[in-house]
């Protein structure tokens, strides 16, 4: 009787087959991505602290010179700009 699954086996695109790997492999490698998991979090928390004052300062002073430009802006309309009373004058109702 031939082997049905002869062709298969020398396939390139064959299924996985299990493999026995030893437990002190799996532990080493479950410690190295824990400790890699790790040193992530503490390099992203580290830059997290470093930058928020950064940002939180850019926002104040970014905020701090929008307002100073919009009173220079507003008081030199108030020098340009000549002051004077208006009457609306009904022409209808005055005849």
């Amino acid at each position: 009787m031939s082997d049905p699954y002869k062709s298969h086996r020398s396939s390139p695109f064959r299924a996985a087959s299990a493999v026995n790997i030893p437990s002190w492999a799996v532990v080493v490698t479950a410690i190295i991505a824990g400790a890699l998991g790790v040193g992530l979090f503490l390099l992203s928390a580290s830059i997290l602290l470093v930058l928020t004052p950064v940002v939180v300062a850019g926002v104040l002073y970014a905020r701090w010179r929008i307002r100073r430009a919009l009173r220079r802006s507003s008081e030199q309309e108030q020098a340009n700009s000549i002051a004077a009373e208006y009457r609306v004058i009904d022409i209808d109702r005055d005849r």
